[in-house]
């Protein structure tokens, strides 16, 4: 029997009373190189097949194990070089479906495998799957935003050596929708299905100090924990979640 893993999610409609739904998780896929504009992301993931690397084509979803979701407010890393996406979160209940916000956490430590069985990898599944990903434990009803979907709005922030910083501030439109993954992913249409949809940018001009996507340690520090919300201007409403981050590991371990 596999593992079951139950989430009890806040439902807020927009003219009725809250209501709660358990979400008994069956299956998560995580979507990766997601921008809307596929041709400029299949030109970038193309060099890196070229230069001998393999790597998935646009919006590839990397699946992770039903257990590593939660929507507490702590989880639990191997090492201290990790962090978070603001993601966009569908997922079926009940025959409907619902939107939240969630954050695809990475081990960046392995984004970047070479193995002598499998040669050369960038952007690994297994980033994903060495971490939980994290949803808000607040969802809407998809039928109330499917006409306005781009121009809802995800952000986060992070904690930083100079407090809390701004970390991730974009709108749907900047990715593929929802309705591109139902035409390609049958699955998330079945019961318990939950798909984290992509990540958007970063803002511009982070400090240094912290970590925006460097490749090699330096002088940044990794976030400890991770702020994420999501914004419907349309209907004045917003959903918002954080988690501290805890390494079983001291700060800097390099115990793989």
């Amino acid at each position: 029997m596999l593992f079951d893993n139950k989430l009890v999610m806040k439902i807020i409609p927009l003219t009725k009373p809250p209501y709660f739904v358990d979400l008994d998780v069956k299956k998560i896929g995580c979507s990766r190189n997601s921008s809307r504009n596929i041709g400029v992301t299949k030109k970038y993931i193309d060099n890196i097949q070229n230069s001998g690397t393999k790597m998935h084509e646009p919006a590839g979803i990397a699946f992770k194990s039903r257990y590593l979701l939660t929507n507490e407010s702590k989880i639990e890393v191997q090492g201290s070089q990790t962090s978070g996406e603001a993601e966009f979160v569908i997922f079926s209940e009940n025959e409907k479906l619902y939107l939240s916000v969630g954050s695809d956490h990475n081990d960046r430590s392995v984004g970047l495998m070479w193995t002598e069985m499998l040669g050369k990898i960038e952007d690994t599944a297994k980033s994903k799957q060495m971490v939980p990903s994290v949803i808000a434990q607040d969802a809407w009803e998809f039928e109330e935003i499917k006409n306005h979907w781009d121009r809802i709005i995800v952000s986060s922030k992070i904690t930083g050596p100079e407090g809390l910083v701004d970390y991730q501030n974009y709108s749907l439109s900047e990715l593929l929708d929802i309705t591109y993954y139902i035409d390609q992913e049958d699955w998330i249409l079945q019961e318990g299905s939950v798909l984290l949809g992509g990540s958007g940018p970063l803002v511009d001009n982070l400090p240094n100090d912290i970590y925006k996507g460097q490749t090699d340690l330096g002088e940044f520090d990794f976030p400890i924990d991770f702020h994420f919300g999501i914004h419907d201007p349309v209907l004045n409403r917003t959903i918002t979640h954080y988690y501290d981050v805890i390494s079983i590991e001291p700060t800097n371990s390099f115990s793989l």
